[in-house]
């Protein structure tokens, strides 16, 4: 179906070992899991032993490439995995070929303990050698992570942010000792990041219970930290489990997050239909508002009246500017209201400020006693 040409290879240079690779990659496209799974594993397989075979001098300096280095690890976890799963009949069509597929497996493994060892390989299996991104992701202990508090001594400068592990060494003096964010290191404390208590019982990861506002704020700081930062794996315990698996919190989470974003959209489209009222505190007289062509931030062409605005989640009311003249801009004020010509008057959300004029464009509220 292919063919290999050896002596081509001109002394195991990479590129042409790369090119079997792909031709293997590519033979098998479209055929189902598990046999494309086989086949590439034979191809790794057979592309060592021909390298051992015929250039058996080139050999050492194929493996010394930091990039074919990090793919044997990889492939050492793999096959290790595959060799299970003939051992177990996992899939039926090994049964029957296990025979034939044993030692490649065998030659490979091999090969692979052997090239594992040095430190050039340690970092190639960590990801961290020149030109690599590790497409394999760690998975971090609470313990391990605290490996990378930026101290002296340490490993390196990471936080966790919804369980998502970053290197924030680029902003070593703010998370760095000494820094104005330096308690952050080393661990993930998502809540505190909105709710501002930097001690250590705020220092956690659970969000539980927070607002929608604050939610929306969680959102964007895990935003900025996927944009700003590189990520380097995930952190095992709330959010992920040991094998990197989402855990139900983490499904929770995201409901959350995009309920506040629902929320937030609601919220806005509400802001536009009634407009925050101007506002003034006296300390004596109370407090003051009114309706202008422009409040809140929101310009229109009608000015409104002040009525208090209930809404759905909301534990009190806010001054809102609402319509009072010609065809309603909600859905609530629609019964009846477009034949009055009274705008969004009707909507049942709405309630009058006591004392004051319904059809005033300011209303004055005594301060409470």
């Amino acid at each position: 179906m292919f063919s290999i040409n050896v002596m081509a290879w001109n002394g195991g240079d990479l590129e042409k070992l790369e090119v079997l690779l792909n031709r293997v990659k590519l033979l098998v496209l479209g055929m189902k899991q598990n046999i494309l799974s086989f086949i590439f594993a034979i191809g790794i397989a057979i592309s060592a032993v021909l390298l051992q075979q015929y250039s058996p001098s080139s050999l050492d300096r194929v493996l010394s490439d930091p990039r074919v280095q990090l793919f044997v690890t990889k492939s050492n976890v793999f096959f290790k995995d595959i060799r299970e799963k003939i051992k177990t009949n996992g899939y039926p069509i090994w049964k029957n070929i296990h025979a034939t597929v044993a030692p490649y497996f065998k030659i490979l493994s091999e090969q692979s303990d052997k090239t594992i060892s040095g430190s050039t390989v340690k970092e190639a299996k960590s990801g961290k050698a020149d030109g690599i991104k590790e497409s394999v992701e760690r998975i971090f202990t609470d313990e391990e992570l605290k490996e990378y508090s930026g101290k002296p001594g340490s490993k390196g400068l990471y936080l966790a942010f919804l369980g998502k592990v970053y290197d924030v060494k680029k902003g070593e003096k703010f998370y760095g000792p000494g820094g104005g964010y330096e308690f952050f290191a080393g661990r993930d404390a998502s809540r505190a990041f909105v709710t501002g208590n930097f001690e250590d019982a705020g220092l956690t990861d659970d969000i539980k219970g927070l607002s929608s506002q604050d939610l929306l704020g969680i959102k964007t700081w895990s935003t900025f930290y996927d944009s700003d930062y590189p990520y380097m794996g995930k952190l095992a315990g709330r959010y992920y489990t040991a094998t990197g698996a989402e855990t139900q919190y983490k499904l929770d989470v995201d409901r959350w997050l995009e309920e506040a974003r629902l929320n937030k959209e609601k919220d806005d489209d509400a802001y536009k239909i009634f407009p925050p009222c101007n506002t003034e505190w006296n300390q004596d007289r109370g407090s003051r508002v009114w309706c202008t062509r422009k409040s809140g931030g929101v310009e229109r062409s009608w000015v409104g009246v002040p009525r208090k605005l209930y809404m759905t989640g909301k534990s009190k009311p806010r001054c809102a500017c609402v319509k009072n003249t010609g065809e309603p801009l909600s859905l609530e004020g629609s019964a009846g209201a477009s034949k009055k010509g009274h705008g969004d008057l009707n909507n049942p959300n709405l309630k009058e400020y006591p004392g004051c004029s319904p059809t005033a464009n300011e209303c004055l509220i005594p301060k409470e006693n």
